[in-house]
């Protein structure tokens, strides 16, 4: 079967713009992408494969190997979310951990947004929707407990965008992006809060310290989230990791800094949730951020 998938992933970078200038960072939205011909059969043995090569990220080689074997599944069955939601979480983890230049980061990012428009897509409602002229934010308000992955990456997304690719004036030109990521947490929390752990305290800690106070932006509540997600999240990596990565390094608290970082770097990985290539990405990069 002929698809076009992997090369509309690896062309997303043709319809973005924002990293070296001040403009406003777009995409081509992922729910107008054509479907990729007839659906087949998802063998077992195919998808346990695809999610071992998941599992086993360690270079920006295995990541693509990865990308590739959910392409196909995407491919296969492009009106199940699941693939769609695994190659978000993956292209994502390769522009964070695998890419260094702005550009290669914005690249990954915004495959990784398209993937997940294209798993929110296929809940009708939500595609009905943005064919009428709502955004993926607006949209959302269709989508509900099967769409909550799109949705965190969706957010998680725009947050990584924000943070790696873009300098102070383009965060103010775009700062209405991160406007968007709120509409969709808040939708979630609608859903469920408690969602893998109560992810979504982790992300409003990130939204609460990246944006201006003039935006919304507030240190005192984004330490709420921080501390509540370090105290929900007990089975991630995450939440410890993105604590002393950015909120205490933001605030100058160099001691508790380091002591999340060494609790990461030191613990034992196995039986923890969240993906295990994301779990070993944190627990390398709090051991090279401990030695600098």
């Amino acid at each position: 079967m002929k698809t076009r998938l992997p090369f509309l992933l690896t062309m997303v970078a043709l319809g973005v713009s924002g990293c070296a200038a001040p403009r406003s960072v777009s995409w081509a939205p992922g729910w107008a992408w054509p479907s990729a011909g007839e659906s087949r059969r998802v063998l077992a043995a195919e998808r346990a494969e695809a999610r071992r090569l998941g599992d086993s990220i360690d270079s920006a080689e295995s990541a693509a190997k990865a990308i590739r074997a959910w392409e196909v599944i995407a491919a296969a069955q492009p009106d199940e979310p699941e693939a769609w939601i695994e190659l978000a979480c993956l292209r994502l983890l390769e522009g964070a951990a695998y890419r260094q230049r702005a550009q290669d980061r914005l690249g990954c990012y915004a495959a990784g947004l398209q993937a997940c428009e294209r798993a929110m897509a296929t809940n009708p409602e939500f595609l009905r929707r943005v064919r009428a002229g709502e955004s993926a934010w607006q949209a959302a308000a269709a989508l509900g407990p099967r769409e909550m992955g799109a949705m965190h990456f969706w957010s998680t997304g725009v947050f990584y965008i924000f943070r790696d690719c873009l300098g102070l004036f383009g965060r103010i030109v775009n700062v209405g992006k991160m406007e968007a990521a709120r509409t969709m947490l808040h939708h979630m929390d609608a859903i469920d809060p408690a969602w893998e752990e109560h992810t979504t305290t982790f992300s409003w800690g990130i939204y609460y310290l990246a944006m201006p106070a003039a935006r919304g932006g507030d240190k005192a509540r984004a330490r709420e989230c921080f501390d509540r997600a370090v105290a929900l999240g007990a089975h991630r990596t995450l939440p410890r990791w993105g604590r002393g990565k950015y909120f205490y390094s933001a605030v100058g608290e160099a001691a508790s800094a380091r002591a999340d970082l060494l609790a990461v770097a030191e613990r034992d990985l196995e039986g923890l949730g969240g993906n295990k290539s994301w779990n070993r990405y944190f627990k390398a990069e709090a051991a090279r951020l401990l030695a600098e």
